[in-house]
């Protein structure tokens, strides 16, 4: 992450402000709006999530092909689930935490260390959360 091009090395403290913003509305959308909301704000927040790492790849001009999969599998899985299944959304979920941790493991754009940890903790908590209420509400 030495690299003066890239685009969250950059604008490391931006990246750690949306990066907690996004944690906070995220918890405060689920609480506050009526639960049918509940899978469109979890297929959103799965999409956005997906461009993390495919603008720093593009940033880098580093592994771009890998990233690029990545995002559009967990992106499409992310939309199939408002159509067919919200198990489709959890899964791109725990999907991407998955990601996160095979940064540590030198897959894909290098990132750092303290937002793929946090951003794997929570996207394996939130998809269990939603496991959870799925099963909940069947």
């Amino acid at each position: 992450m030495n690299n003066v091009s890239s685009f969250f090395q950059i604008h490391k403290k931006a990246l750690g402000i949306a990066a907690t913003l996004y944690v906070i509305l995220l918890l405060l959308s689920h609480w506050q709006l009526p639960a049918t909301h509940v899978w469109l704000i979890a297929a959103v927040f799965s999409v956005l999530m997906n461009f993390t790492y495919l603008i720093e790849a593009i940033s880098l001009k580093a592994a771009v092909k890998t990233e690029a999969i990545i995002s559009v599998l967990l992106i499409s899985a992310s939309i199939l689930g408002l159509i067919f299944s919200p198990l489709l959304i959890i899964a791109a979920i725990f999907g991407h935490g998955a990601w996160d941790l095979q940064k540590h493991f030198g897959k894909g754009v290098p990132f750092f260390f303290w937002y793929t940890c946090s951003c794997f903790l929570v996207d394996t908590v939130y998809s269990a959360a939603l496991l959870f209420y799925y099963f909940n509400t069947l």
